[in-house]
């Protein structure tokens, strides 16, 4: 990310909006390989970084993941049915199939494969 992006970036974060993300990730090259395919993250060559819409992050050796605890990281997903079908090709696993959360939203989530709990949303258009 150049100089002028990165000072963009910080200047268009708005108060409360969340903008760093740390992943337990016992391997962080799979855990890159992962979000780079399903997702389209952007990945930092030889450091534990990603870029995301929005935030960016990394992959955090030594913590365990909470797969059934604390708060869950839900991501915007154009297309339910393809992000599912790279989620499993990836090495990760459908933990509730998709369903409808009201009229305009439909919901999953998926276990990363470093057991991280994610959920997914697809907003009608």
């Amino acid at each position: 990310m150049s100089e002028d992006s990165q000072t963009a970036r910080v200047l268009s974060l708005a108060h409360g909006q969340v903008c760093y993300l740390q992943l337990p990730a016992a391997d962080g090259a799979r855990a890159a390989a992962f979000y780079a395919a399903v997702f389209g993250w952007e990945i930092e060559e030889h450091a534990p970084d990603f870029v995301a819409p929005g935030l960016i992050g990394q992959w955090v050796p030594g913590r365990p993941p909470a797969p059934e605890a604390g708060p869950i990281l839900w991501l915007h997903v154009s297309d339910m049915d393809e992000t599912l079908e790279r989620v499993t090709a990836y090495g990760g696993e459908i933990l509730e199939p998709p369903s409808p959360d009201g009229p305009e939203r439909t919901l999953a989530t998926i276990g990363d494969p470093e057991g991280n709990l994610i959920g997914l949303a697809a907003h009608a258009r």
